[in-house]
């Protein structure tokens, strides 16, 4: 029975250990719409201007227990395809249970602070080892905050101070006078949505296989008074000289594309589109552009939806492909634009749940207050 008991015990508290919390929520397993370098991996040929104070304050509800270390992802749009060079940063954290939240920040760095306030990692140089790039986004939780020996916060819900003091760091090399700024994926409050394209285009019988018929869509949120309207655009270019394309919105894309004729590729799952919305053909010259580009191209389609706004579609995914009718291209007589995946904007009229505060320069540690940043922070991993 004792060995039972010490197995239970054992198993409860790997599994405490085991647990993580991911704010803002949303973004958990979705990029987010921004990216910083603050206060870590901020370059510049000055060394005092390095320096900050730099604190965040994080709305985690509910979620409870000991605080026992901090991790940030690298942002997947900024410099994509670039390695993270080995870096090191001159730092402090301290937490606490703040006496704020993310909405009600104070621009006075001690009006957050909390009056249980833990050192968890004392004046050092933090190693972050070299991180090589990977096309998945978004990227994983990889840079971790190491806390000092038995160091934690005890938390019991509500919002979190996170303190933050640095005072140097080698992303800016002195002797070669380059800048290896790393990026970190934050949040923010944007109207705008997000998208990635992936995927081959194919052919249209116009374009004698020069340049394939490629597409892409974003979305994009407006507001008239307190109303607010989703727009979803999508754009496709060289196909069928006055032809009109189709905008395929789907809820997934097949894990495996489906070859088509003409060597073009299905990759919207048919199961699960939405909706399909037609395009208005352009031609060079036409009036209808919005955009000029060289040489002219020729089967110009855009479309674009109104949909009302819901809070329930906040960052949903749609995933978009363009469809074009071109009797001469292949057998089918359709050819297909590459894939784009959506993330629709993840705005929320009360704002997201983190916010930061920030000084730097020479008068980082000695100035009060700082700059405050409502609805926009790193988006970070709570190690309980």
């Amino acid at each position: 029975m004792k060995f039972a008991t010490s197995f239970a015990v054992a198993l409860l508290v790997g599994g405490l250990t085991a647990q993580t919390t991911v704010n803002p929520s949303e973004f958990k397993n979705a990029e987010g719409p921004s990216s910083n370098y603050y206060p870590y991996f901020y370059g510049h040929s000055r060394s005092i201007y390095r320096q900050f104070h730099y604190q965040e304050i994080h709305d985690l509800g509910t979620a409870k227990g000991a605080i026992k270390g901090i991790l940030y992802r690298r942002d997947g749009f900024a410099y994509s395809g670039s390695k993270s060079p080995a870096n090191w940063v001159d730092m402090e954290m301290a937490l606490s249970k703040a006496k704020t939240t993310s909405q009600t920040a104070s621009t006075t760095f001690t009006s957050n602070i909390g009056t249980n306030n833990v050192v968890v990692l004392k004046r050092k140089k933090v190693n972050f080892p070299s991180y090589p790039w990977l096309p998945t986004r978004p990227q994983p939780f990889f840079f971790s905050i190491p806390f000092d020996q038995g160091k934690f916060l005890a938390f019991t819900g509500g919002s979190v101070c996170v303190d933050i003091k640095v005072w140097d760091n080698s992303v800016y090399n002195a002797t070669t006078r380059v800048y290896n700024r790393i990026y970190l994926d934050a949040a923010s409050n944007s109207t705008s949505g997000t998208y990635s394209r992936r995927g081959r285009a194919c052919y249209s019988s116009d374009q004698n296989n020069i340049l394939p018929f490629y597409g892409y869509a974003y979305s994009y949120l407006y507001r008239s008074g307190s109303t607010y309207t989703l727009r979803l655009y999508g754009y496709s270019y060289y196909g069928l000289k006055g032809g009109t394309g189709i905008m395929l919105i789907a809820a997934k894309a097949l894990p495996t594309p489906i070859p088509m004729p003409g060597s073009c590729y299905l990759y919207v799952d048919p199961t699960s589109i939405l909706m399909m919305v037609p395009g208005t053909g352009v031609g060079y010259n036409s009036q209808k552009y919005t955009t000029y580009y060289y040489p002219p191209y020729q089967g110009n389609t855009r479309q674009y939806l109104n949909l009302p706004w819901s809070n329930s579609l906040r960052n949903a995914k749609l995933e978009v492909q363009m469809v074009g009718f071109d009797p001469k291209a292949n057998s089918l007589g359709w050819t297909f634009t590459n894939l784009t995946s959506m993330n629709l904007p993840n705005y929320n009229p009360k704002g997201l749940s983190v916010s930061r505060i920030y000084r730097n320069g020479s008068t980082a540690f000695t100035s009060p207050t700082g700059y405050y940043h409502k609805s926009y922070g790193l988006i970070t991993t709570f190690k309980m």
